[in-house]
């Protein structure tokens, strides 16, 4: 966790960049799977958790001018020490998370009252949450919606705020990601064929719990690569299936972790699967070369199309330049999503904000097929984590959709294409961008196709019958 000075910090120079307007954030309640007693795992709001680090549910934070600051709290109940085998008192509280004050939050309504058609605040996942914000601050709010998301003012404040990682913030992503590297190795460990997906999704997952975190998205782990964000376990390794896994660790900071490998069931690739792999490794190793400051980050994604364009070429199917082809669209046939996007407290950072987190003033989403999805086009900047994550793929959807065929016709071979249905491959690393070198956080993860290949199948299945 970050020390309680580096959240006052945070809370000091968000008042700053708001000229001391009153700043209320309202985080997550829990949230019950079926009956109140039993609750879905919990995760903080993100600004709430940067601005205080309290993971305590239903928290409320109102910053005043100075960046003076409250925590409000629900109570513990009488019978705490019963069922949970603790209690702790608000002053406690207090003393540990640095804040000036910390009131039971039945008192909210009352010390924002002064406030009333000045407050900022925002939306969040909990929709209780939002609503009691929405109605405290007289301005409607809807989480999922950028443009209903809270305060413009206060969200150009955060995000100028988050957009670049401190040290201590780049050391809680290394953390997490040494932890994804274990679990990474120790499901490579256990792939062979007739191994069910199941089993090392939750060999997975377990490695991450087993280090006191827990994973930041439901891990994708997956013969079906051409599903992008495949969360279903059905199948079982197959001897000539392609096993993709996307998978991170959270600290519990909140720094996550976003890392993909894709691997032969078998342990060896057969030659399809080697020379796709090798074109997407290729892509991806020239992308974060491209990691420094001052450089546009389309131009990284754009650089990645063009490498996988030219070997699409190579192999048949697409004719053309590749230049041409990435001018065109043609190479997101095989290629639909953006090379990455910014990492921080959220996997997909700040996108709930909307487009304004990634996209600087003046540029937006481009109208071709696939580029559309590009998640980020910013000049980097020496602080900024990205991710870096080409792929290849057969998706039956793209190669049933008569629009694409027809428009791509001139430069597709479709049936050649359609003969490397089940090669689905995506290879993604966590990227600091510094004043020198990019740094690849997540480097200890193999994806060399020896190294990788060393490491499969040296592990029993710890699930298996």
């Amino acid at each position: 966790m970050l020390s309680p000075l580096t959240h006052a910090n945070r809370r000091r120079a968000l008042s700053q960049l708001l000229d001391d307007a009153p700043v209320l954030l309202i985080g997550n309640g829990p949230s019950a799977r079926n009956i109140p007693l039993a609750r879905q795992p919990f995760r903080q709001d993100s600004s709430v958790l940067y601005f205080s680090g309290c993971v305590r549910p239903s928290a409320a934070m109102l910053i005043e001018a100075g960046g003076v600051s409250t925590l409000f709290l629900v109570p513990p109940d009488d019978d705490d020490p019963l069922w949970h085998g603790y209690t702790w008192t608000l002053d406690q509280v207090r003393q540990e998370l640095g804040f000036d004050r910390v009131l039971p939050l039945d008192e909210l309504e009352a010390r924002c009252a002064p406030h009333r058609g000045h407050l900022l605040g925002l939306a969040v996942s909990d929709p209780l949450a939002t609503a009691r914000a929405s109605a405290l601050i007289g301005q409607p709010l809807r989480f999922g919606d950028p443009s209903q998301a809270g305060s413009s003012a206060l969200i150009e404040a955060i995000i100028r705020l988050r957009r670049t990682l401190a040290p201590e913030e780049v050391e809680q992503i290394r953390l997490a990601a040494a932890v994804t590297a274990r679990a990474h190795r120790t499901a490579m460990s256990i792939t062979r064929p007739g191994v069910p997906e199941q089993h090392i999704a939750a060999l997975f997952d377990s490695v991450v719990q087993a280090a006191g975190m827990q994973t930041a998205y439901k891990s994708i782990v997956t013969v079906r690569g051409e599903v992008l964000h495949n969360e279903d376990y059905p199948n079982l390794c197959g001897a000539d299936d392609l096993l993709l896994l996307d998978g991170g660790a959270e600290a519990r900071s909140g720094y996550a972790s976003d890392v993909t490998r894709t691997w032969p069931v078998r342990g060896s690739f057969d030659p399809r699967q080697r020379a796709a792999y090798q074109a997407v490794l290729d892509a991806q190793v020239q992308a974060i070369a491209m990691v420094r400051p001052g450089v546009r980050y389309r131009d990284i994604h754009d650089r990645a199309s063009l490498v996988l364009a030219d070997w699409l070429v190579h192999e048949g199917l697409l004719r053309g330049a590749p230049s041409d082809l990435v001018e065109r669209g043609a190479h997101a046939l095989f290629f639909p999503h953006g090379v990455g996007h910014l990492l921080g407290l959220d996997v997909h950072d700040m996108e709930a904000f909307g487009d304004r987190v990634a996209y600087a003033p003046g540029r937006s989403r481009s109208p071709l097929f696939g580029t559309r999805f590009l998640r980020l086009d910013l000049d980097l900047q020496p602080g900024m984590c990205v991710t870096i994550e080409p792929g290849f793929y057969l998706v039956p959807a793209i190669f049933s959709d008569r629009e694409l065929m027809e428009r791509f016709a001139d430069v597709l071979d479709v049936e050649r294409a359609l003969s490397w249905k089940g090669v689905n491959i995506r290879i993604e690393d966590d990227v600091l961008c510094t004043e020198d070198e990019p740094q690849v956080l997540t480097a200890a993860i193999p994806k060399d196709p020896g190294e990788l290949c060393a490491c499969l199948g040296t592990a029993p299945d710890p699930f298996a019958q």
